[in-house]
This record gives C-alpha cells, sequence and structure tokens, in this order.
C-alpha cells in the first residue's frame, strides 16, 4: 500500500514539472542587461535605434527554434553591446558639446576682459608709479591668500606653491611692464620734441609716428597730448593756408577695420589741434587706411614706421 502511495506521489510530481514551462536563463539575462541600460539616468534616452535592434534581437531569441538559438543569442548579445557602446558613445558626445561651449564662454570672456584692459591702459599710464604700488600689494596678498588655501590640505601644497611663483613672476613682470612703459613715453616725448618737417609732392609735412596711440586705439597718449607743441608751431606757422591731417596703418587686420582706425586717429589729431586753438576751418581729417606704406609690412620696423599721421601743409592754395 506505501509503495503505491509513493508511486502515485511521485507520479503527480512529475507531472506538475512538466506542466511548468521552464524559464529561458539567457533571454532573461538580456532583458535584464536591456533593462538596466534603458533604465541608466546617463543613457537610458540616448541611442534609441540601438536599443530598438538590441530589443528586437531578444524577442528573436526568445522565439528561435533550437537549432538558431546560438546565432541568436550572439546576435542579441552583439546588439545589446552595440546599443551600450552607442548610448555611451552619444553621451560622451554631448559631454564634449558641453566642453566646447564652455571654452567658447571662456574665450569671450577672455576677450571682453582683454578689450577692458586696453580701455584703462591710458589711465595705468597717468598713475604708473601707484599702480606698480598697488600691483605690488596685490600680488603679495594674493600670494598670502593662496598660501593659505595650501593649509588646507597637502594635496594642494604644491599647487599653491607654483602659484605663488606664477604670481611673483607676475607682479616682476608687470613691475618691467612699467619701468618700459616709463621709458616708451620719455621716447615719445623725445620723439614728439625732435620732430622736424620735410617737403614732398603734397607739400610740407610732419610725421606723427603711431607710438603716439595706444595699441590698437584712437586715443593720443597722455605723453603724446602733452607735447604737440612741434605739430602746433609747424600748423600756425602756415597762417591760413589748408591742412590735411591723414591717418595710415600697417596691413595687420582687416582693410574695413584699419580704414576705420587710421580714420579716427586722423580726427584725434585734428580735435587736439582745435583744443590748441587752431582754426577748424583750415583742418581736414582723412583715413587712408594700409593702403599708402612707406616701408615694408613684413618687418616689425617696418609695420611701425607706416603706423603714422601726417600732417600736410600746402602753403601754395
Amino acid at each position: 500500500m506505501s509503495r503505491t502511495l509513493i508511486l502515485l506521489a511521485l507520479i503527480a510530481c512529475l507531472a506538475a514539472c512538466a506542466s511548468t514551462p521552464q524559464r529561458d536563463l539567457e533571454v532573461e539575462r538580456l532583458e535584464a542587461s536591456l533593462s538596466a541600460l534603458e533604465s541608466d539616468a546617463s543613457l537610458g534616452s540616448l541611442a534609441p535605434a540601438e536599443r530598438l535592434k538590441a530589443r528586437q534581437a531578444v524577442a528573436a531569441l526568445r522565439a528561435a527554434e533550437k537549432r538558431d538559438r546560438p546565432a541568436q543569442l550572439y546576435l542579441a548579445e552583439r546588439r545589446l553591446e552595440i546599443a551600450r557602446v552607442a548610448a555611451q558613445a552619444e553621451l560622451a558626445q554631448q559631454q564634449l558639446a558641453q566642453l566646447e561651449r564652455e571654452r567658447d564662454r571662456i574665450l569671450l570672456e577672455a576677450t571682453r576682459r582683454d578689450a577692458e584692459r586696453n580701455r584703462i591702459e591710458a589711465e595705468k599710464l597717468r598713475l604708473q608709479s601707484l599702480a606698480r604700488a598697488e600691483e605690488a600689494a596685490r600680488a603679495m596678498d594674493e600670494a598670502r591668500a593662496a598660501r593659505a588655501e595650501s593649509e588646507l590640505s597637502s594635496a594642494e601644497a604644491e599647487a599653491a606653491r607654483r602659484l605663488a611663483e606664477a604670481q611673483a613672476a607676475e607682479a616682476e613682470l608687470a613691475k618691467r611692464e612699467a619701468e618700459l612703459a616709463g621709458a616708451a613715453a620719455d621716447s615719445l616725448r623725445i620723439q614728439l620734441e625732435s620732430m622736424t618737417s620735410r617737403r614732398d609732392a603734397r607739400g610740407e609735412v610732419m610725421t606723427l609716428s603711431g607710438d603716439a596711440f595706444a595699441s590698437g586705439q584712437a586715443d593720443l597718449r597722455p605723453e603724446a597730448r602733452a607735447n604737440l607743441s612741434r605739430v602746433i608751431d609747424f600748423v600756425q606757422s602756415a597762417g591760413a593756408s589748408p591742412v590735411l591731417i591723414e591717418g595710415h596703418t600697417d596691413n595687420r587686420g582687416s582693410a574695413n577695420l584699419n580704414q576705420a582706425l587710421s580714420q579716427r586717429r586722423a580726427e584725434a589729431v585734428r580735435d587736439a589741434l582745435i583744443e590748441e586753438g587752431v582754426d577748424p576751418g583750415r583742418l581736414t581729417a582723412v583715413g587712408r587706411g594700409k593702403d599708402q606704406p612707406v616701408a615694408d609690412n613684413d618687418t616689425a620696423e617696418g609695420r611701425s614706421r607706416n603706423r603714422r599721421v601726417e600732417i600736410v601743409i600746402n602753403r601754395g592754395r
């Protein structure tokens, strides 16, 4: 009797196992990997076409005949890996684009700051002694701040030391630049005081070098503005003769930019002469741009000679 019961229980168990569908572990593994990829906060929305192909490949594996399963399994695994790699590549592209936008923003900000430095250059020359002292104090303050930050961790100590050295070098460079600026100002003053006129086909000509202006700017340097006596005497000595003021540049930069700069520099000289009492009706300011060089633009010396303002008097008119 007990043997019969045991046999019946065994038969019932086998029947139950036969009626329970077997799990497809390979399909479940691939579906789990695909679901993990799609739920990934960074990658889940990327490479939709590749993810669709991967899901289709997994579905094909589930429906494949036994003889086709190895090939379908290989294909599904490759499709899933391709989807993952494609999503990672797309994410990398997005991150690269973001970095490029940040780089452009930094470059734009650097350009804006460069323009601001140029704007205050004339004022810095006037206050060069004070500026040197303030720059040195600022460098010392920044060095102290860098050293204080370096104490926060040993890992930052080396970086802080290098920063302090760079700031000290910057302060020294600023000091040297200020000294050079002072020397340049003295040189400009001597140059203006020793100017002479010459005669050419246009009449009598006196040339004001480009050193009278800040780099890329149209305003006369304070040193030039304060030492125009030679030019004023030259113009006033011609009585009522008309005066042509011609601005010239070198060939660096676009034609439109050079034309505008030469015109503004000629007008700056004209305005300075008017402020010194020269009759405005005698003065005409014209920008010639880069079209009338007097020296070779391929050398720094030649370009320096080409950056000039010429005051032309035709006493015969």
